[in-house]
């Protein structure tokens, strides 16, 4: 796909030709790119208070205890116990707890006592730990109190096991009007929002829970965000199938939402696969819960729950699924043309196995058939050495090794070109896709084999329409296609050509009818022309996608299929990291209402160099380059883009039903569901804000039209 920042090719195609694929990739020692923050869900009241203490140590001063900041190396000391600190809030300020955190590092035992004041001459106790014999730890010591009217706080510090001259240390100390709650709290959020690591989210209640409608066939999704004022160990997981009477029960998935960054800010996209964590004080975090509804489910009110379990707390999540009569087809069956471009090389480098290995494959299947399951029609290959001028983190060599012998003859092997091809079509089960060959226009018009006589790579420049040109794709076409046909592939098999201008297509399309006319053409392509709209595969971007409009019907008739793409361009709608997940499926309605066969982007799972720690590459806009994360990994905007795929489907099947039935209501219906895809527009949808309303509408739209269409 074009990529609009195109002085910055040279530079990565470069960095990305000297990348081995063995090369062990970065890995991030925590699970996420975020920090826990300062303090957890309740209000710190001590926060930059007025302090003192009867001394400091170097420059570990008495402010940096009330600083916000749990940074072990940022803390008050004071050598020769007993030593204390005090906090002056300036006024008489209700509190009912107070959390210490004496330095833990080591599993040094404190002994000390915090003790509060309205005058500075009476002293109570608000926390006793004079006879502690607990190590110290990263939670600190929590001291819950009846609620009183307090001004200062002093914390005497009495003993230290790791000898009384080494004095007293506070990371920090905070003090709260209420006291934290020490189990999980949360909500039900949308599908439609990517909540923040910290901080409060607009939520409804829990206890009013999750509630869906849902075709047979239909996959439906829901997020909902849990948070705690402390600490929760062993976060986890359990799912209670969903049931109603005389029917199998709905097993469904729920997953942890994972933040990774997107221009440097952290964003909840990741699916991921942990099945425990801990949820750190104040963090939220997010769960995505997936179900799947089985064609052949009773139609009904089906029930279950989500419970959300740590060591010391639990949340329950009702679950309501209002299965419809409706039923989509299997996704193989889907008639929705998506075209996700695979990146197997990627796959190898990020799992350091060699390439096409079995290793290789066992990796990609799983992946791959998620691809299949949203589905894919089509297999991405490569004909040629860096089709795309080396643009991506990871090489994407040749399938096919192309040698000149030293008598002059060619020969190609097509070794690993099969086993991918078989792969995806027998393993991962699209026996049907087409398959998409890069490119007879590489963007660098450098086409590399090997030279026996020299023993050395050869990147040979040929221009399209020249008589050398002709000749060295000739002879290849020419094998390739005899490879084809023995194979059974020729008949679904297209060159993929990919935004290069008419004067360069003709020389290629030349070359293709002299020696190989039975082979289409596919070809992302910005503006259609006159001479590439009549491919058998034809993709504009969105902002000129109604150059095709008139020309769809004729096409589809003919077999062909016209769809739209998006990459880099445009900033909304899209499905960047950081995009508002409606985006995704907005582009599924929007090919619904401009009767356009599909959806194409350029990259399914061209990663960067840790994309669990950043979405970031290059100037790209953040996540441009994958859509799902290693380790099959799925994002929020893939199934968010699956979702609208599956709204694509329901739209043809409904329209088709209503056209079909003497249904006087059943077309009043269909009519209202047309008028509510009026929206989806180029011109509407390049608006930031409006895609979570216009696909809400759109929904309610397909959901009224499913219970009135027989």
């Amino acid at each position: 796909m074009t990529r609009l920042f195109a002085l910055f090719f040279c530079t990565v195609g470069l960095t990305a030709l000297l990348l081995p694929l063995s090369a062990q990739p970065e890995r991030r020692p925590n699970y996420e790119p975020i920090t826990a923050p300062a303090t957890g869900g309740s209000s710190n009241l001590f926060l930059n208070a007025k302090v003192t203490a009867s001394g400091h140590w170097d420059t570990q001063t008495p402010a940096l205890a009330v600083d916000g900041s749990r940074d072990i190396t940022s803390h008050w000391a004071c050598e020769n116990l007993p030593v204390w600190h005090q906090v002056d809030l300036g006024t008489a300020t209700k509190l009912s707890a107070i959390r210490v955190w004496p330095y833990w590092s080591d599993g040094r035992i404190y002994q000390y006592k915090v003790e509060g004041s309205v005058d500075e001459k009476s002293w109570f106790i608000l926390g006793d730990h004079s006879a502690n014999s607990i190590a110290a730890t990263a939670e600190g010591d929590l001291f819950r109190f009846d609620p009183r009217d307090v001004r200062y706080v002093r914390s005497t510090f009495l003993k230290n096991s790791t000898g009384n001259d080494r004095g007293g240390h506070v990371v920090e100390i905070e003090g709260y009007a209420e006291a934290p709650f020490a189990g999980l709290t949360g909500g039900v959020g949308s599908i439609d929002r990517r909540y923040p690591p910290t901080g409060p989210c607009e939520l409804a209640p829990a206890e009013a829970g999750v509630k869906l409608s849902a075709w047979r066939g239909e996959r439906v999704n829901a997020q909902v965000l849990v948070t705690a004022s402390n600490s929760q160990e062993n976060l986890r997981l359990e799912a209670t199938p969903l049931s109603q009477v005389g029917s199998k029960p709905l097993t469904f998935d729920a997953k942890f939402i994972r933040y990774t960054l997107a221009d440097g800010k952290p964003q909840g996209d990741i699916i991921d696969t942990a099945t425990q964590l801990t949820l750190a004080a104040g963090m939220n975090r997010p769960i995505w819960i997936s179900i799947d509804v089985p064609a052949g489910s009773k139609p009904g009110l089906y029930r279950g729950g989500l419970r959300v379990r740590s060591n010391s707390g639990v949340l329950d999540f009702p679950i309501k699924v209002e299965v419809l009569a409706a039923t989509l087809p299997a996704p193989s069956d889907w008639s929705f043309h998506l075209d996700l471009w695979q990146h197997p090389e990627s796959v190898a480098r990020w799992h350091d196995v060699p390439a096409w290995s079995p290793e290789h494959f066992a990796l990609m299947k799983p992946m791959m058939k998620r691809l299949a399951d949203a589905g894919q029609k089509t297999i991405t290959a490569t004909l040629v050495h860096e089709a795309w001028n080396g643009q991506t983190y990871d090489a994407f060599p040749s399938m096919i090794d192309w040698t000149k012998r030293k008598d002059g003859s060619w020969h190609f092997d097509y070794t690993n070109f099969d086993s991918w091809i078989s792969f995806m079509s027998d393993d991962v089960g699209m026996k049907n896709a087409r398959i998409h060959c890069y490119t007879m226009i590489p963007w660098s018009l450098k086409f590399r084999y090997y030279d026996e006589a020299s023993a050395s790579h050869i990147d040979a420049a040929l221009r399209p329409g020249t008589s050398d040109y002709d000749e060295y794709w000739g002879r290849f076409l020419e094998d390739f296609v005899r490879h084809l046909r023995q194979k059974g592939w020729h008949k679904r098999t297209n060159i993929g050509i990919d935004e290069r201008p008419d004067e360069l297509m003709r020389g290629a399309m030349a070359t293709i009818q002299k020696h190989a006319p039975e082979i289409g053409i596919a070809s992302a392509i910005n503006a259609p022309s006159e001479l590439t709209r009549e491919f058998a595969d034809i993709s504009p971007i969105i902002q000129h996608s109604d150059g095709l409009l008139p020309l769809i019907a004729e096409r589809r008739a003919a077999g062909k299929k016209t769809t739209f793409y998006t990459c880099t361009s445009p900033p909304v709608p899209n499905t960047f990291t950081f995009s508002p997940p409606a985006e995704a499926e907005w582009l599924g309605l929007f090919a619904a209402a401009a009767d356009m066969d599909g959806y194409l982007r350029w990259a399914y799972n061209s990663w960067v160099k840790n994309p669990l720690d950043s979405t970031d590459f290059t100037s790209w806009p953040s996540g441009d380059c994958f859509l799902i994360y290693p380790g099959n990994r799925s994002s929020v905007r893939f199934e968010r883009l699956r979702d609208g795929i599956e709204s694509w489907e329901k739209i043809h099947i409904l329209r088709a039903k209503a056209k079909a039935s003497n249904s006087a209501e059943a077309r009043k219906a269909i009519e209202a569901l047309n008028q509510a895809l009026t929206i989806f527009t180029w011109q509407h949808g390049s608006k930031s804000g409006v895609h979570e309303a216009d696909v809400r509408t759109a929904n309610q739209a397909i959901e009224k039209a499913t219970r009135a269409v027989p």
